[in-house]
């Protein structure tokens, strides 16, 4: 279980990729995710020491990739897989093991046409064909929770596709985006997740529903981290935890009908849990502890986020070691 940096944390900072490779060993970290449109217009030379000083200074490489949602972009399947097709050779130059892709965000629920129904149906068909090419190049797509679909909707998606070329990039703290527990959503997801989005945040009732953060120093929001930290090395010790933190919120439509329609896993347990969520999230608020939308907007994240970024890899990677020797500690016990 390593943890890395995902480089949207360090957007605002407008930096290129042997940049963000730089600041995440100056941060002690062993690894980083960024996006394949920062190697738009790079030549061989730079992509290869790229690699080069990744290798050399024993850290992992990840991808961000195009979509696989033809309902969201009205392009065909085909189209899709064609933008996919140079990624996976850079990939492989880059000793990338997982190329990141997400299906959408939550207005695609909402679609009249195509119906989130046959959005799902038309991703699966995409990822179907991009499981193939992932295989000829010993590659694993990995579906991001995005705030677009709910644990087991994901979790359906995967099983239908049936390959061990795709999997699951768990965003920790996107499930509360979507009216769901996120250790619910670890759990859910466990089985099939190579990687992560190490994220916590907070949301609070608003007139139109509630509001959801862009992130949350690590350990202060809402987020059970220990809990999910522990499931996720139960499925897989070899799981990344790429740190991601930003500013800004989402503002979720609880309220509305056809938001609310969009759920068909939506069970009345869930939605105690996701209650309790939203009072907690109230109190810090009322305590100081996040800002409220008019004062998020006066803030100046882009000083902020880098300035917490040091603190946010001390609190992954303790919380990392002392999960890890706990539930070693733990086995060696059972085995004597």
């Amino acid at each position: 279980m390593k943890v890395g940096l995902d480089a949207l944390t360090l957007k605002a900072v407008s930096l290129d990729p042997l940049e963000l490779l730089q600041q995440t060993k100056a941060h002690g970290l062993e690894g980083l995710h960024f996006s394949a449109r920062l190697l738009q217009g790079r030549d061989d030379a730079y992509v290869d020491r790229l690699s080069e000083e990744a290798e050399a200074g024993g850290l992992y490489l990840e991808l961000a990739g195009a979509g696989v949602n033809p309902g969201r972009s009205g392009r065909s399947v085909s189209d899709l897989v064609a933008d996919w097709k140079p990624l996976f050779p850079l990939a492989r130059r880059l000793n990338a093991p997982f190329l990141n892709t997400c299906f959408g965000l939550l207005k695609e629920r909402t679609f009249s046409a195509p119906t989130l129904a046959e959005q799902i149906e038309s991703t699966i068909v995409v990822l179907r064909e991009l499981s193939l090419i992932a295989a000829d190049f010993d590659l694993i797509i990995t579906m991001e929770l995005h705030v677009d679909l709910t644990s087991l909707e994901l979790v359906s998606i995967i099983e239908e596709v049936d390959s061990e070329h795709v999997g699951v990039n768990l965003d920790t703290a996107n499930a509360l985006g979507l009216l769901e527990d996120p250790v619910d959503a670890a759990r859910a997801l466990a089985p099939f997740v190579h990687t992560t989005h190490f994220k916590d945040t907070c949301i609070y009732p608003t007139e139109g529903g509630y509001n959801w953060q862009g992130g949350a120093p690590l350990g202060r929001g809402l987020v059970d981290l220990p809990a999910v930290v522990e499931i996720l090395h139960q499925a897989n010790p070899n799981v990344h935890l790429n740190i991601e933190d930003s500013g800004g919120f989402i503002p979720i439509p609880m309220y509305d009908e056809a938001f609310l329609e969009s759920f068909t896993d939506l069970t009345p347990a869930r939605m105690a849990r996701f209650v309790s969520h939203l009072w907690r999230g109230e109190q810090q608020v009322r305590a100081g502890l996040h800002p409220r939308p008019e004062e998020s907007k006066e803030l100046d994240w882009a000083a902020i986020i880098p300035a917490r970024l040091q603190y946010n890899v001390d609190y992954a990677r303790r919380l990392r070691d002392e999960t890890v020797a706990r539930l070693e500690n733990a086995g060696q016990c059972d085995s004597g």
